[in-house]
């Protein structure tokens, strides 16, 4: 079990790096073509939503609480749609990669409830769930008018988002071998 999380956990990591670096590039360039930048950013999403799947899929073979097929559904499809149109990146990114946040922010805060009984930091795990939970939301409400300001907006957003991934991944990492046992725990309790 232990080392099936640790690779969960590393994928995590390998992927919230990837997301700030393109928050990074949006936000030092934000005027490079929105196409250029619609197309990198649907390959990048299609990827991580068909990991976030497929992590799921195995997840549930273990009784692991991860919640990755709505976040991955939601990136798989907003990565289609920027493949087909990449130009409208402005109009329906924001709304999208909003929900894609909130679906991602549910997850983590599901696992902290599936941690609360215990003596590991899920109130940290939470916390951070939330505010990436409010960093979905504000997202979806952004009141930013112009192609520019969209996508520096969305890079910081981006970049904020990944780090808060990344510390809730390492704060799990640190204590993976207690998070381990109480899996197994609840697998045990599950399969009885």
């Amino acid at each position: 079990m232990r080392e099936i999380l640790n690779r969960q956990i590393n994928s995590f990591i390998v992927s919230a790096l990837l997301a700030f670096v393109m928050g990074l590039i949006m936000v030092l360039y934000p005027k490079l073509s929105v196409e250029t930048i619609g197309i990198l950013a649907a390959a990048y999403i299609i990827t991580h939503g068909i990991v976030l799947i497929y992590l799921d899929v195995k997840a549930t073979k273990y009784y692991i609480p991860f919640d990755g097929f709505l976040p991955g559904v939601f990136s798989i499809l907003m990565g289609i749609v920027l493949c087909y149109k990449p130009s409208i990146l402005p109009v329906i990114f924001t709304i999208v990669f909003g929900l894609w946040i909130i679906s991602a922010s549910i997850s983590f805060i599901k696992v902290a409830l599936h941690l609360r009984n215990t003596n590991l930091p899920w109130v940290l795990i939470l916390l951070l769930g939330v505010l990436d939970l409010i960093a979905g939301f504000v997202l979806l409400i952004n009141p930013f008018a112009s192609t520019i300001s969209i996508v520096v907006f969305t890079g910081i957003m981006l970049m904020v988002h990944s780090v808060i991934n990344i510390i809730d991944i390492l704060v799990i990492k640190k204590d993976l071998k207690d998070i381990s046992k109480v899996f197994n725990k609840k697998l045990n309790e599950f399969t009885k």
